[in-house]
């Protein structure tokens, strides 16, 4: 069978590696870390069923937990919306670094060859083929192809012919520079209901800022602005929430870590001959909160049935192709409609979403069509929508800017939706064009 190299022990490579051993192919990754290193040191929230979705068995019950109440609270800090829970274990909180070592385990029980602190620096192509990865201490690896799942700025990308159009490095205002900090409950201060809170625009800042009271008993902090974040920018920003959050003390359990996370619509074009990106590589994370390991296991499952579908092919761009069709049309067209809404509403001014919070424009039941994809309150002749538009007519400017979003939002997730279904790289190239130019450059 084939033999295939993952760069990176991400979530979804790992799992299209689980999935390609399962069927007979020779796999090995690579990962730079030690092992038990790999990923971030804190927690996600995903949907419990994705583990039936991908056919494996859940993790163990030390690896994840209930989803916690969340709130939203608006930059001024005087209004706030409660997000609807759902029932039991249908979300849950699971640790990155727990869940991705559980994947690996499931990994090297399938016969994946796993190789920790070994670091690849670059492809080796015949022609413009990927055919085999060079690492830093000057080991060939050689493969019929290569997954690329070593994050946001892979080198690899920038590696590869630009016949294949696929995008170098992501522009500053893709990402989120975050800093995450974990400290001691404030003594005889009782614990806040909801548990979590976040706040939009915080400091007036394009991003976020939570303060959450987790189930370990401690308070997990993340500072989040696109662009630019400092040390000092995020000390002063976690000073600033302890005055709305008495349960935040000044007593460090962790060390404060600072990240990039991907805040972006997906890669519109993630494979080339020999190559294929998955993950934060391809930019499949939640354009609003960064969050993608759900979106990434599903991606690597789709990988590799595109991989087993081939068969005896070569595994070049256009028998790679339909692994992205199936990703854009599942998950990225939606990713792409939040990736303007997201836009749009990190660049209007803070006053407008205070506005937004107090007038009843937006409500928990909005949230909870996000959270659920289902809406509470909706029941046939409900006036819910009349009373919003009777709200928004006394800001009309706000209505026109958030027509004119809308329209540009669902224009881009139509435009995301007309992938061309086979590989054809005249085609290809003038809908790359068209679904870039959807994004707006200017947070």
């Amino acid at each position: 069978m084939k033999k295939i190299v993952v760069l990176g022990a991400g979530h979804g490579g790992v799992l299209a590696a689980i999935k390609l051993a399962t069927n007979g192919y020779d796999v090995t990754i690579l990962e730079k870390a030690e092992r038990g290193q790999v990923s971030h040191n804190w927690e996600d929230d995903i949907r419990f069923d994705i583990f039936k979705f991908l056919e494996i068995d859940p993790p163990p019950e030390e690896v994840y937990s209930q989803k916690l109440k969340w709130r939203f609270v608006s930059p001024d800090e005087k209004s706030f919306l409660r997000v609807p829970q759902l029932p039991p274990l249908e979300e849950v909180s699971v640790s990155r670094r727990g869940l991705i070592n559980y994947l690996i385990s499931l990994a090297e029980k399938a016969g994946v060859n796993v190789k920790f602190k070994i670091k690849a620096v670059s492809l080796n192509f015949e022609d413009d083929m990927v055919v085999g990865v060079l690492t830093e201490d000057g080991q060939e690896f050689n493969c019929d192809l290569v997954i690329d799942a070593s994050g946001l700025r892979s080198p690899f990308r920038g590696q590869l012919p630009d016949s294949f159009l696929v995008q170098k490095q992501p522009d500053e205002d893709d990402l989120m520079q975050a800093c995450r900090a974990f400290y001691q409950p404030a003594d005889g201060v009782a614990k806040p209901d909801p548990d979590n809170s976040l706040t939009i625009l915080h400091l007036d800042y394009p991003g976020i800022a939570w303060c959450n009271h987790n189930h370990l008993g401690e308070v997990d902090v993340l500072i989040g602005r696109i662009g630019s974040l400092t040390e000092e920018e995020a000390k002063n920003a976690i000073e600033n929430l302890r005055f709305s959050n008495p349960i935040l003390s000044d007593i460090e359990l962790k060390p404060p870590t600072f990240a990039e996370i991907g805040v972006r619509n997906p890669l519109p074009v993630p494979v080339a001959d020999g190559y294929a990106a998955v993950g934060d590589s391809a930019f499949q994370a939640m354009p609003l909160m960064g969050s993608g390991i759900e979106a990434s296991m599903k991606a690597g499952k789709y990988l590799s049935e595109t991989i087993i579908s081939a068969g005896e092919s070569k595994l070049t761009a256009s028998t790679l192709w339909p692994y992205q069709v199936r990703f854009m049309n599942d998950i990225g067209a939606a990713y792409m409609f939040i990736d303007v809404l997201k836009r749009w509403a990190l660049s209007l001014p803070p006053k407008q979403i205070n506005w937004l919070f107090a007038s009843g424009a937006i409500s928990d039941s909005d949230l909870a069509m996000i959270s659920t994809e289902k809406d509470p309150e909706a029941k046939p002749g409900s006036t819910g929508i009349a009373r919003k538009a009777m709200i928004l007519l006394k800001n009309p400017r706000l209505i026109g800017l958030a027509a004119g979003c809308l329209i540009r939002a669902s224009l881009a997730k139509s435009i995301a939706s007309k992938i061309p279904e086979k590989y054809d790289i005249q085609k290809i190239s003038k809908w790359k064009s068209k679904y870039d130019g959807c994004i707006d450059h200017k947070i």
